[in-house]
């Protein structure tokens, strides 16, 4: 009789890549340690096409740039994460795609040989892909019900505190067109319903910093609801 096992919490994902390279001293050394400080680019566009990434501390977004150069951040990932899976499937991203940090981040890299090499070898690869691919779907189906059903002030309103909750800091350090890009409008219609914060006393805005001052009144307006992590 087979006994059953209870899933894995996410929290053991990084405990339990760290003990690839005692058990398979070939995976230790073919991996590469990578040190991102926040703010920078943790793997390109084509880095990404070449090689497989797990996050091991920290959290960083993957961010699409379009042809017009429009930019949205398409997913948020934290420690226990495997990012940059084309190298192992193969697959072509129609968006330029870049993880950028948003904590300091300790990152293992794998060129596309030894991925596909690692996987097969190693199960808890495969099911960490898995769960970051589950991750990331939630968080797409939660901003398209977030563009179906809710006008832009709340959507607005919910971007910012989304953004609270990633710098863990009522200062919010964002530009009116990075948060126009995110929610796909114009940044003269951000402007003006900031304003409308602004005179609500929900908000102070500065140059590049938006202070969130009333937390309580864009929860209410946005129904905002914390994004699950990847």
């Amino acid at each position: 009789m087979t006994e059953k096992t209870s899933p894995l919490p996410a929290d053991d994902m990084p405990q339990l890549f760290a003990q690839l390279p005692h058990e398979d001293p070939a995976f230790g050394r073919a991996v590469k340690i990578l040190r991102v400080a926040p703010g920078e680019c943790a793997a390109a566009p084509e880095a990404l096409d070449e090689h497989l990434y797990i996050l091991m501390s920290g959290r960083l977004q993957l961010v699409a740039t379009s042809k017009e150069g429009r930019s949205i951040v398409t997913a948020t990932l934290g420690p226990g994460s495997i990012f940059g899976e084309g190298a192992v499937l193969h697959m072509d991203t129609p968006l330029s795609l870049c993880a950028q940090a948003i904590d300091p981040c300790v990152i293992w890299q794998l060129n596309a040989e030894q991925a596909t090499t690692f996987t097969r070898q190693h199960p808890i690869l495969g099911l960490g892909m898995l769960r970051t691919f589950g991750r990331r779907l939630a968080q797409v189906e939660n901003r398209l019900e977030d563009v179906a059903y809710k006008r832009l002030p709340e959507r607005l309103a919910g971007e910012l505190l989304r953004r609270r909750d990633l710098a863990n800091n009522d200062q919010v350090r964002v530009s009116h067109q990075a948060l126009a890009d995110s929610l796909g409008t114009y940044r003269e219609t951000i402007s003006a319903i900031l304003r409308d914060f602004k005179k609500e006393k929900w908000v102070e805005l500065g140059y590049r910093r938006i202070t969130i001052k009333d937390p309580q009144a864009l929860s209410e307006l946005s129904n905002y609801q914390p994004e699950p992590i990847a």
